[in-house]
């Protein structure tokens, strides 16, 4: 059985969920749009991965209910194949030991960055004076120069 990306990730979000899931749940965890994931729940829905059912408890009067959907057997099966490995795998390319020499890098970088900014607030703070007193000993001539 092959679903395209999307429907993988849908599965997948409801599987990481406990098996049930409603529309906001799934959009939040996969990124898709609402009217994307409604598409996917119906085709989902008919190739046997999920069931859907409408909870209009949590809902004012006048609103649609919400969608909920539940992971079937054949779903379970699907994923126990491997169904949603390659997704899993994707969610994973980065490991939080990767992340460490990276964020040493960037802490590094971030010293460097102060430093400078440091330096160039050392030389505002030298420069500023100097400018002010040549401005006061001959304003005009001052001028001249700056221009």
């Amino acid at each position: 059985m092959t679903l395209d990306e999307a429907s993988r990730a849908i599965v997948n979000a409801i599987d990481r969920n406990g098996g049930t899931a409603d529309t906001t749940h799934v959009r939040r965890q996969t990124g898709l749009s609402n009217s994307s994931v409604r598409y996917r729940f119906s085709k989902l829905e008919n190739l046997g991965f999920i069931d859907i059912s409408y909870n209009d408890s949590q809902t004012p009067d006048g609103v649609a209910p919400i969608t909920v959907v539940q992971l079937t057997d054949f779903a379970r099966e699907e994923i126990q194949k491997g169904l949603t490995v390659e997704t899993e795998q994707r969610r994973a390319t980065i490991e939080p030991v990767d992340n460490a020499d990276r964020i040493k890098a960037l802490e590094e970088d971030l010293r460097e960055v102060r430093d400078l900014v440091n330096q160039i607030q050392s030389n505002q703070n030298w420069i500023g004076p100097r400018v002010e007193e040549l401005i006061e000993r001959d304003p005009i001539q001052s001028n001249s120069k700056l221009d």
